[in-house]
């Protein structure tokens, strides 16, 4: 985007840049502790987290991509033992609600067999067999994903996957969670963000 992208302003205009907006919703979910994985221009980043009980956490790394990233926040809640689930979600879904990831964490420790993961998906998603994100993992992936190498490891599209593969691996075990087209929407581009700040419900649309 040819910029930062986590000081962005938030597209409904509340002035919140993306990754404040990001941790106060992963806040208003009860989720506790809250890890910020920080990489590129985390000097800059790290400001926009000041009030909030966060745990800002550096990637020197970053420039191996997604992955480098989810294993320093998965590496720094594997070593609480009270920690039985981690929710990776990223700070560019920018109508992703409290509501949504509270429907995730219910799912994972509601049944009695708990499932390997759980993962929401649109209508168009779930047509196709693919989710999105926020993804709740239980703790007995972790040492996976810690294993993954290849951090630029990469679908045919050139994503990189982060642990995709390791959901794949546990498809079965894996519970989908509907989610709405708005929620899941995620800003990889500047016409993204555009269409994002003209959406109905936000300040300028």
């Amino acid at each position: 985007m040819r910029r930062v992208k986590a000081l962005l302003p938030h597209p409904d205009g509340s002035g919140r840049t993306l990754v404040r907006a990001a941790a106060e919703t992963l806040l208003a979910a009860g989720l506790s502790p809250v890890i910020v994985v920080l990489g590129h221009a985390r000097r800059q980043v790290a400001p926009e987290l000041r009030g909030l009980a966060v745990r800002a956490v550096p990637n020197p790394a970053y420039q191996r991509g997604m992955l480098s990233s989810l294993q320093v926040g998965i590496r720094a809640l594997a070593a609480e033992r009270h920690i039985f689930w981690a929710v990776v979600a990223p700070l560019d879904q920018p109508f992703l609600s409290a509501g949504l990831i509270q429907e995730l964490v219910a799912a994972a420790a509601g049944p009695r067999q708990p499932p390997a993961a759980v993962v929401p998906a649109t209508p168009a998603m779930a047509r196709t067999g693919t989710w999105g994100l926020p993804v709740v993992l239980r703790r007995r992936l972790f040492p996976e994903v810690l294993e993954l190498s290849g951090t630029r490891a990469a679908d045919a599209e050139g994503r990189d996957r982060g642990a995709g593969r390791v959901l794949a691996r546990h498809r079965p075990e894996v519970v989908v969670v509907p989610a709405s087209e708005r929620e899941l929407l995620d800003l990889d581009d500047w016409a993204s963000y555009e269409r994002a700040r003209q959406a109905p419900g936000t300040a300028s649309g």
